[in-house]
């Protein structure tokens, strides 16, 4: 990936495919019929929508955005597969688990680098 991953003022991409789909990224996204999500993968709309705030309204750092969108993407992947494997609480646990590894392994060998880091 390249230096920062704010291409064109946007920290992640406006679209992404995953299983051959066209998923269009609306980031920030205000979820207003739930406080307390910061991502949410839709199949059917072939959409993920990420949140920039936190529950109590604060700016997100990069680092946990960054981690939403690959565990949207994972859950694109999941659903894509046929598997469903992560539609548990355990599920969701494990995921988001796998998310943060993911995010590890991509910053400590230089494949993803912010410009702030936080």
């Amino acid at each position: 990936m390249a230096e920062g991953t704010e291409k064109g003022g946007r920290m992640i991409p406006e679209k992404v495919k995953i299983g051959g789909h066209q998923y269009t990224i609306f980031f920030p996204y205000l979820f207003r019929e739930r406080d307390n999500l910061y991502g949410q993968h839709d199949h059917a709309q072939k959409e993920i929508r990420i949140t920039g705030v936190d529950t109590c309204g604060a700016e997100r750092a990069k680092s946990g955005i960054i981690v939403t969108f690959i565990h949207e993407v994972l859950h694109g992947i999941d659903f894509n597969s046929g598997h469903q494997i992560f539609n548990s609480e355990l599920g969701e646990r494990a995921l988001e688990g796998m998310a943060e590894g993911i995010y590890q392994v991509l910053i400590d060998n230089g494949w993803l680098t912010l410009q702030n880091k936080d």
